[in-house]
């Protein structure tokens, strides 16, 4: 309720501005919204949370950046395999999905239903607040139909995305590692 006032306030203020100087009229009603862009931008961009060393970190055993072989596949069941525009993708019934580049190098991996961890531990089921007392507060969320909310864990070191979806805001429903493009 007092943000709508401090917002009227505001409005009739930049009103009476603007009979007097359609400048600073214009100026003082646009305030509340260059404030608001600039929260917005602030709380959900990756660019202004702090680095979270996710150097190690790996789902199952797969590990960014490193070359996947033919037997981890295998381990796993059947994975369909696409060509991409940069590499290729695999994804299996569980809906375990791996990303490589042409060097066949991991880029990203989303464990899906699968029951495989992160190397912290973390794993489908878990609460966020396992999430966040294993990797720390520095993180940022948004929403995205049909998949929950996102806590992502930004590694600018390694250039490193750790993204945990939720759809009911306590427990996590998939994990997504990935590198930053």
């Amino acid at each position: 309720m007092t943000y709508i006032l401090i917002a009227l306030f505001i409005i009739v203020i930049g009103l009476v501005l603007y009979t007097r100087s359609k400048l600073a009229g214009i100026l003082v009603v646009s305030t509340p919204v260059v404030i608001l862009t600039g929260w917005w931008v602030l709380v959900s961009n990756h660019y202004f949370v702090p680095s979270t060393n996710l150097e190690n970190e790996a789902v199952g055993e797969f590990r960014l950046l490193e070359t996947l072989a033919e037997d981890q596949l295998d381990s796993l069941g059947t994975f369909e395999e696409r060509k991409q525009e940069n590499g290729y993708s695999y994804q299996n019934e569980d809906h375990l999905h791996l990303s490589t580049d042409e060097e066949n190098r991991i880029l990203s991996v989303s464990s899906g239903e699968s029951h495989l961890e992160a190397s912290s531990g973390l794993k489908v089921g878990d609460r966020l607040s396992k999430a966040k007392a294993l990797y720390g507060d520095h993180f940022y969320t948004y929403q995205e139909m049909g998949l929950g909310e996102a806590t992502v864990y930004v590694d600018r070191e390694n250039q490193f995305l750790l993204t945990l979806w939720s759809k009911d805001e306590m427990s996590i429903s998939s994990i997504w590692l990935s590198t930053i493009h």
